[in-house]
């Protein structure tokens, strides 16, 4: 099965909406559209899955899918559906029901949203989408998954370094996934501002910090857009948080509930300038370390 709605709440229980402004526990994470699904079983319009684009270990002390339920009517039949070719890189991109821009279509696509579109020149995607329809999309909404895949490390450094930057001043939201809007309440968690980041090159890494930490490269100190671990206090292999680093000393987190995602320095978050922090360092009892998944 596959997600045939923008954004949908993975939930820990089948049971309540998510519950923007606090830590919801029950949120575990959020799927976006023609993100492939694994339907284990269904109960009371509930369906639950395995998220099998968002690798997670934690829930079984193996890797698999991200476990969880969702509402059964945001899943429809994804048999043989074709590869995506494109990625939206702007936080959420509009479409239209004709190449003319003359009628809006109801469909929305949220950062890091992957889907199968051909290019129609210099103004527009041709979206395919899953219902069997067509939508049409600004050319700058979106990039060839396939150009940015071939971009070199440098420039694809600066390109997940530009999508995060762009979600600056979005609500931090446990569990979140997505862009905020005026009218979609939702945000995103440490892992969630990274992994989107990463997908807007089309890299695709776990969803959560203490995975991306399992799968990321040690390294000894960050380049642009490599990744900050922070540890559970006392508890160096238990990754809790995020950060991206930017460079010269700057870091852009979500930094917890109640926050915003923000711009800050390794000085301001870790009391230390970076070229003095190094792998294994202690900061009010957490644990730094380094990972890189670009050369």
């Amino acid at each position: 099965m596959a997600v045939n709605t923008p954004v949908a709440d993975l939930r820990a229980e089948p049971r309540t909406a998510a519950r923007p402004g606090i830590h919801d526990p029950l949120e575990e994470t959020q799927l976006l559209y023609g993100e492939r699904v694994r339907v284990l079983k269904t109960e009371a319009g509930w369906a639950q899955v395995e998220a099998i684009q968002q690798p997670e270990y934690s829930h079984a002390n193996a890797w698999g899918g991200y476990p969880g339920w969702v509402p059964a009517a945001a899943l429809v039949p994804a048999e043989d559906l074709p590869a995506p070719t494109v990625v939206v890189t702007d936080p959420w991109a509009t479409t239209w029901e004709d190449s003319y821009g003359n009628r809006p279509s109801r469909w929305r696509f949220p950062m890091g949203t992957y889907l199968r579109a051909v290019d129609m020149g210099d103004q527009l995607w041709k979206i395919e989408l899953l219902d069997g329809l067509r939508a049409w999309m600004p050319k700058s909404s979106a990039r060839s998954l396939y150009e940015v895949r071939l971009l070199p490390p440098l420039e694809k450094r600066r390109f997940i370094l530009r999508s995060a930057a762009l979600l600056i001043g979005d609500p931090y939201y446990w569990g979140g996934r997505s862009p905020v809007t005026p009218d979609y309440t939702s945000g995103v968690d440490c892992s969630g501002l990274v992994n989107l980041a990463y997908r807007t090159v089309g890299i695709e890494i776990p969803r959560d910090a203490h995975e991306q930490w399992m799968r990321a490269a040690p390294i000894a100190a960050p380049q642009p857009a490599d990744l900050i671990f922070l540890s559970e206090q006392d508890h160096p292999k238990r990754i809790v948080h995020v950060m991206l680093y930017e460079g010269d000393g700057v870091i852009i987190e979500g930094p917890g509930t109640g926050s915003a995602v923000r711009r800050t320095t390794a000085q301001e978050r870790l009391g230390h300038p970076m070229d003095e922090l190094s792998p294994g360092a202690v900061v009010d009892g957490q644990t730094v370390s380094f990972g890189s998944y670009l050369p």
